[in-house]
């Protein structure tokens, strides 16, 4: 891609400017080379003034653009798959986010942190989308144990990964120290700010520990491959719509999801990728309730199997495997129970995020599936794509009951095999041996015979 961003640049706009008199042709090749490349950097720095600065200054230095070429040219299929998990869950933490009245480019840190891979987990042991470390999780109230772990959840991770944010923000009054020290530690933060005397990021960027001083540029080139992917024909993955299309409900009992897979009729892959918190497989029903994250289309399923069935009421399988064979007609097609739409700008809308508010879809979803940048400028006529149920799936009783678990059968203690204590030759029966035949004196015709 970026070859030919180079060759539209090289074409398109400079044939008739001048280098001291004479004609773009008539350049060097060193010269064209330099000046196609400060085209490019021009280009990449006017779109990174258009994004929000709330958070950090939008510089493009040699770790930023290397970042941005190695999403664009070395990873595009990760980048791909970049997008299509943004659709998944950024609508999530945005919702967070204007709740807690934080700028929304924060959304961006989860990139850099975990690729947007909820089961991410670093080798010091930091889980989840925010990638919190199991006392920092504890302290900010998640349970961290071995049958659940909310650190993988999105909504309780990005809640503790924003009050975590913001206690730094406190601390320094500045976001991009604030993300400096959700990074590296205050500590870290602090010694560098003394060695610099400086008062933002930028300024004590060389004092801070070597993963931190690129953290930042990773976080601004994950923004802006996340809104202009478009510009360098970046292709979102493919992502399942129950993936992307979900709701999230509070459990007040104890539930495996063996029996969600059951009364939704979703694969049990699904409902573990949408509930990757449960490390056991079930929900533990403690105090408070547990978040459980299901497709929209299969929720009034779950909420009728709930109103219809007590908590008192006991459920059986509540551990893996998925052993009953109900499960084999999971839905391997889930995409058919949707139907695409598509919507053009009102009058007076300006901006992609206005036309997703007027049709009631996130942002972000909107972007990836008509492939389009949040920062666009918008025709009249634009066509802009977007998804929504077309079929729920309702609960069916039929479908609850599971075969009864075999009978458990107690174990035996083993017999020890011992090889008997006998001597070689103790009771074994005597072996007879033939005798040998006499040998005979030949006659004098067997000579004669022998002659011939």
């Amino acid at each position: 891609m970026r070859v030919y961003l180079l060759f539209f640049l090289a074409i398109y706009l400079t044939p008739a400017l001048a280098l001291g008199g004479t004609l773009f042709a008539d350049w060097s090749p060193e010269e064209k080379a330099d000046y196609i490349m400060e085209s490019a950097d021009s280009l990449v720095r006017a779109r990174l003034a258009l994004m929000d600065s709330t958070i950090m200054e939008h510089r493009l230095d040699p770790a930023i653009k290397r970042r941005i070429i190695n999403y664009v040219e070395h990873w595009p299929i990760a980048s791909g798959r970049l997008l299509a998990r943004s659709a998944r869950f950024f609508p999530i933490f945005e919702e967070q986010l204007l709740a807690a009245g934080m700028p929304l480019a924060l959304k961006y840190v989860t990139v850099q942190e975990s690729a947007l891979r909820p089961w991410a987990t670093s080798q010091v042991g930091a889980g989840g989308l925010w990638q919190l470390m199991p006392g920092t999780a504890r302290e900010l109230g998640l349970t961290v144990n071995e049958e659940l772990d909310e650190r993988l959840d999105p909504e309780l991770g990005c809640a503790a990964g924003l009050d975590y944010l913001r206690i730094q923000y406190e601390k320094y009054e500045d976001w991009s120290l604030a993300l400096a020290a959700y990074n590296c530690g205050p500590g870290n933060v602090n010694k560098a700010l003394r060695r610099s005397r400086g008062t933002d990021y930028w300024s004590i960027r060389k004092h801070l520990p070597r993963e931190t001083r690129n953290y930042i540029p990773n976080i601004i080139a994950a923004a802006y491959i996340m809104v202009f992917h478009h510009e360098h024909e970046l292709v979102p993955g493919e992502m399942e719509l129950d993936l992307q299309i979900t709701e999230a409900i509070t459990v007040d009992r104890k539930l495996s999801l063996h029996r969600v897979a059951q009364v939704t009729g979703l694969r049990p892959e699904v409902v573990i990728e949408l509930n990757a918190q449960y490390l056991r497989g079930y929900l533990p029903g403690m105090p408070g309730g547990h978040r459980l994250r299901l497709p929209s289309r299969v929720m009034p399923a779950m909420r009728t199997y709930l109103s219809l069935h007590p908590a008192e009421e006991p459920e059986s399988d509540f551990f893996p495997p998925w052993s009953t064979p109900s499960l084999e007609n999971g839905e391997l097609n889930a995409d058919r129970f949707y139907g695409q739409y598509s919507t053009i700008p009102s009058v007076g809308d300006s901006t992609l995020r206005q036309v997703a508010e007027a049709n009631r879809i996130p942002v972000d979803q909107l972007a990836v599936w008509s492939n389009r940048g949040e920062l666009d400028s918008l025709g009249q006529w634009d066509q802009f794509f977007f998804y929504r149920v077309d079929k729920y799936r309702p609960y069916d009783p039929r479908k609850r009951n599971t075969p009864p678990a075999s009978p458990q059968i107690m174990a035996l203690a083993a017999t020890p095999i011992q090889v008997p204590d006998k001597k070689p030759t103790e009771n074994l029966p005597a072996i007879q041996l033939p005798a040998n035949p006499q040998p005979q004196k030949a006659s004098f015709a067997d000579k004669v015979k022998s002659w011939f």
